[in-house]
This record gives structure tokens, C-alpha cells and sequence, in this order.
């Protein structure tokens, strides 16, 4: 879900709310030209192939609906989630793909947000983070995941190995035979990224979510020395 999210980030409508993604839901193609914003989570729903997980509408009102009468309503968030907003949740609606204790990062659509340090109002798929305390925020709505949310896939056991020697911090813009190590042991680990050599933002994005994983002392998706270890290490939480 998250992946196929972030995928879409940047995409703009062209004329007045015309999408591709009513176009691509059989059952919301009469939606077209209105806000689009349900409609394209419905979208993402069906590109992960699990479009019963979730309301398939164009309406945010008949969603809290669906999640209310599951008793899938909540107030605190987890990735995975639909945040609803506004009166009774019925002006917007985005899926959640990252959580902190103070704020949620979400990716929506007919939305706005910043792209390449411009700003567009209201037209495309985009990412921002927000305060979890906003009082735009009605609460949540939870699909019927069949495993815990988590911001990865569930991971399978990892055996200790020895460490390899540590090259300095690798970041966004890296190359070279340590990345293509890096990237091994971390795909090695359950995490999906080409092995390739090339640190670039697919890389950035697993290493943050390996770092928030581990609870490690940084975060922002650079791989530092403690990060480097980690990599190494049993799994541990």
C-alpha cells in the first residue's frame, strides 16, 4: 500500500479533477471530475490486490461510515491507516505510511504538498507530515490487514553474521562496492531494494524505515556507523 502510495507522488490531474484513477475503478467512473481523493485510495487498494480490505468509494463520508459500522474506527493512528478530516471526517482523506509519537506522514491525493521545492495547491499525489494533534484530523480508519501494521513487511529471523568493516557513512548519492554490501544484507534481511550499488532514495527509504525498526539514534536515512552495525546484528527490538 505504502509503496504504491509513494509511487504515485507528483502525479497531477489535467482539467478539473480528471484522473486516471476513476477511469482505472470499474465502479467509480462516474466520479470523474469530482474530488478525488477517496478515489484514489480505492485505486491504491486495488493495485495491492486487496480492494475488500477497505471502502471502494469517491466519498470520505461513506467511508468513516464503512469503518465505523466494522468497528475499525480509531483515534490513534498506525501505518496503513485512512486518516479522515475535517466535520465528521468528510473533507479529506489520506493514507498514513509513516507514525512518530508527535506527527503522521501521509501521502493523498487531490491534495497539496511540495515537489522538488515547489508548492502546488490541491492538484496531485503528494506527501506531507503533519502534527498528530491537528484538529483537522477526525480520527482513523483501519483496514482488515491480515498482519500486524507495520512500516515493513514482517521480517523473518536473522542469525548474527560478522561485521563487516565499516566504511564511513553512506547516504542519497553513494556508489560503489560498500552500497552493493549494504544492499545485500538488507535485502538479505527481508527488506526490498535492488542490489545495485547506487544509494539512491529507494535506499534512503529502507534505511529510515530500518533505523525506525531498530529505534536506532538516527533516522533520516543515512547509514551511519551504529546503522552499519545494526545491519549486522540479530534481530532485536
Amino acid at each position: 500500500m505504502c509503496r504504491i502510495a509513494r509511487n504515485e507522488i507528483g502525479y497531477r490531474e489535467t482539467g478539473v479533477n480528471h484522473t486516471r484513477y476513476a477511469d482505472e475503478v470499474p465502479s467509480l467512473r462516474w466520479a470523474q471530475n469530482q474530488p478525488w481523493c477517496a478515489t484514489f485510495l480505492s485505486w491504491v487498494f486495488l493495485k495491492a490486490g486487496a480492494p475488500g480490505i477497505a471502502p471502494c468509494t469517491a466519498s470520505c463520508l461513506a467511508g468513516v461510515a464503512w469503518f465505523k459500522a466494522r468497528k475499525r474506527w480509531h483515534l490513534s493512528p498506525k501505518v496503513g491507516d485512512l486518516v479522515f478530516y475535517g466535520p465528521n471526517g468528510g473533507t479529506h482523506v489520506e493514507l498514513v505510511v509513516e507514525v512518530s509519537d508527535t506527527h503522521i506522514t501521509t501521502v493523498g491525493g487531490n491534495t497539496a504538498g511540495s515537489l522538488d521545492g515547489r508548492y502546488f495547491n490541491g492538484d496531485g499525489v503528494y506527501e506531507k507530515t503533519i502534527p498528530r494533534s491537528s484538529d483537522r484530523i477526525y480520527g482513523y480508519g483501519r483496514p482488515v490487514y491480515s498482519a500486524s501494521t507495520t512500516t515493513t513487511v514482517p521480517r523473518p529471523p536473522v542469525k548474527p553474521a560478522h561485521v563487516p568493516q565499516y566504511p564511513g557513512a553512506l547516504r542519497r548519492g553513494s556508489v560503489g562496492s560498500a552500497v552493493r554490501v549494504f544492499q545485500a544484507r538488507m535485502k538479505a534481511r527481508g527488506w526490498r531494494l535492488d542490489v545495485d550499488g547506487i544509494y539512491g532514495a529507494d535506499t534512503e527509504r529502507v534505511v529510515e524505515g530500518f533505523q525506525r525498526e531498530k529505534r536506532l539514534g538516527r533516522r533520516d536515512g543515512v547509514a551511519d556507523a551504529e546503522t552499519w552495525r545494526a545491519a549486522w546484528l540479530a534481530e532485536v527490538t
